[in-house]
């Protein structure tokens, strides 16, 4: 593995493969402790195929998980709110041909959640929503220097996929690995 400096330090390619952390805005000003209130912020991957091979990348079918870094240097528990009960589809697999890039990112949605044991009491989160119907939470999160960066982990060259009539097939081409894409810095600040 290799990043990639000094023009994209936000990347890091793994066998030919670009990986590289996505965050639309990296100051983000804490919103109103209210209802409905929230900052919408793109987080997610950018993936270039640089190779002479074709593959398919897992977008959907638990292969990214984000990971933030306090302000404090430690990693964060994510909660996750997983509602997808379905086998993989051929769907969920995106083929990505040589020289081309896919780029899987969402809204992110930074807000004040209701605290479940306290009522009154509210804490400011941040929930990355993914395609596979999984929300990515965390919180409390405070004003400060946070560190954003995304895992991509497939472990099989080839898997059992479903289509849309439930049949079965082999999807091969899958690139397999696992890679940590550098953290991108994102500011929380007060108002």
């Amino acid at each position: 593995m290799k990043y990639l400096e000094p023009n994209n330090i936000n990347a890091i390619e793994v066998n030919g493969v670009c990986f590289e952390t996505v965050v639309s805005e990296k100051l983000l000003i804490i919103p109103e402790a209210k209802r409905s209130v929230y900052i919408s912020i793109q987080l997610g991957i950018s993936i270039t195929n640089n190779t002479q091979s074709f593959y398919h990348f897992s977008c959907y079918f638990y292969s990214l998980f984000p990971e933030l870094v306090a302000p404090d240097g430690q990693i964060m528990r994510t909660g996750i709110y997983c509602e997808r009960l379905s086998l993989p589809n051929e769907s969920d697999y995106v083929l990505v041909i040589p020289g081309e890039r896919v780029t899987f990112s969402h809204d992110a949605f930074l807000f004040w959640s209701q605290n479940p044991k306290k009522k009154r009491d509210r804490n400011l989160a941040l929930n990355i929503p993914f395609p596979s119907q999984d929300v990515y939470s965390f919180c409390p999160l405070y004003p400060g220097k946070y560190k954003f960066r995304i895992k991509y982990k497939e472990l099989s060259e080839s898997i059992k996929v479903y289509s849309e009539s439930m049949i079965p097939t082999i999807l091969q081409n899958i690139w397999a690995g696992e890679v940590l894409t550098p953290f991108i810095d994102i500011q929380l600040v007060s108002k």
